[in-house]
C-alpha cells in the first residue's frame, strides 16, 4: 500500500514569514496539530520545515515572547524528513522509527507537498487490514464447520 493512498491531502502549510499568532488560527481552525512550512520554487511548495502544537507552547508561550512576533521560520523543525507519496508504509515506518517523529509531510515526484502522514493514520489503515484478515479467518472456519456437519 501507497503512502499517497493513506495520507491526509490537503495539508495545512504556510510559509516561514507566518506568524506563530497566525499558526495557531491555522490549527485552531482547522483541528490539526501540525503545519507544514513551505517555500514556493520552480512552480511547487517545497516542505522545508514543521511546526506543532508542542513547538508553539514550549518555543512561543512558554518563553513569554509575542505570538505575532515569532515567525514560522524561527520555531519549525529543521532537517525535515519526507517520504514520497509512491514509498510503501513501511518506509514511512522505518523514517518515523529512525527519525524519532510521529509524521511526516508527503512529496510527489517533483519534490511538493501532497499531504501528511502521521502514526495514526497508519495504524488506522494496519487495524483495517488486520479487521479483513480476521474476517476472512471467521468465513473459513464457518466454512469447514459447515462441511463437518
Amino acid at each position: 500500500m501507497y503512502i499517497g493512498s493513506i495520507c491526509t491531502q490537503p495539508v495545512e502549510s504556510c510559509t516561514a514569514e507566518c506568524s506563530a499568532f497566525e499558526l495557531a488560527g491555522i490549527m485552531r481552525h482547522t483541528h490539526v496539530g501540525d503545519v507544514v512550512v513551505i517555500e514556493y520554487r520552480n512552480g511547487g511548495a517545497i516542505p522545508i520545515g514543521l511546526v506543532t502544537d508542542r513547538d508553539l507552547v514550549i518555543e512561543v508561550m512558554a518563553r513569554g515572547d509575542d505570538p505575532a512576533n515569532v515567525k514560522a521560520g524561527q520555531i519549525m523543525s529543521r532537517g525535515l524528513v519526507v517520504v514520497s507519496d509512491a514509498d510503501e508504509i513501511g518506509v514511512a515506518l522505518d523514517e518515523m522509527h529512525r527519525s524519532g517523529v510521529r509524521r511526516l509531510p508527503v512529496v510527489d515526484n517533483g519534490g511538493s507537498l501532497a499531504g501528511i502522514v502521521t502514526l495514526d493514520d497508519i495504524v488506522r489503515h494496519l487495524a483495517e487490514l488486520l479487521d479483513g484478515v480476521v474476517k476472512v479467518g471467521k468465513l473459513q472456519q464457518m466454512e469447514r464447520q459447515r462441511f463437518r456437519s
